[in-house]
């Protein structure tokens, strides 16, 4: 009973941290205004914005909804609504990983195009490699995973959640020159947060899959 409450206390954090942090990035996007996008679109592109939107909204979906499949209790009493949420889950993944490679070829950025590439190459990899795991009946390899999937997912939170640390660390290091103004040091920061997030999202999980299997030897 103990080791639930702590998953579960441990969860709420996330989501709540996660949901707030989705929530601002998604939030100028409900307008379906190009205009409004936090994104520079590639107006030779017609297709940018929709799949921008695509692959912003399929990632919201699959961050609200992965969480539920690490609830043990959900597992252990509805294993059928578990593999519901996991078909719905993947399905989000492989939608967003698609749109994501596609709008990530148009990112002006070289190192923000890379940041893209890789964090959607990792999504996919372990999405699949958590899928073929389950189909063979592999459940501790898929529980590691999906952890390790959706610590990809969570990156879109994380990415924005890191950037005040960033900004700090920024600020530091340019300390003897002359203040650029907000803008410039944000053009800054967004070049290296999503890389910050993806490295702390991935120490996070693997500190949790052998801490998982720690207490299993125990």
């Amino acid at each position: 009973m103990t080791g639930e409450r702590k998953i579960g206390t441990g969860w709420k954090v996330i989501v709540v941290l996660t949901l707030g942090a989705a929530g601002f990035a998604v939030f100028p996007y409900f307008s379906f205004d190009p205009d409004q996008s936090r994104v520079a679109i590639d107006d030779s592109f017609s297709w940018h914005y929709p799949l921008l939107l695509v692959h912003i909204f399929v990632s919201l979906f699959a961050l609200l909804i992965g969480w539920l499949q690490f609830l043990p209790s959900l597992r252990a009493k509805r294993p059928d609504i578990h593999r519901l949420i996991g078909k719905f889950y993947l399905a989000f993944v492989a939608i967003g990983s698609v749109s994501g490679l596609v709008v990530g070829m148009y990112t002006s950025s070289y190192i923000k195009q890379m940041a893209f590439l890789t964090l959607v190459a990792l999504w996919l990899f372990t999405g699949w490699k958590g899928y073929s795991a389950a189909r063979r009946k592999k459940f501790d390899a898929h529980g590691v995973w999906m952890i390790r999937n959706y610590a990809m997912t969570l990156v879109a939170a994380s990415a924005r959640l890191v950037t005040p640390i960033c900004i700090l660390v920024y600020a530091v290091g340019h300390r003897n020159e002359p203040f650029q103004g907000v803008e410039a040091i944000l053009e800054h920061v967004l070049e290296v947060n999503i890389w910050l997030g993806l490295v702390v999202n991935i120490a996070i999980a693997e500190w949790v899959i052998i801490r998982r299997l720690t207490k299993r030897k125990m």
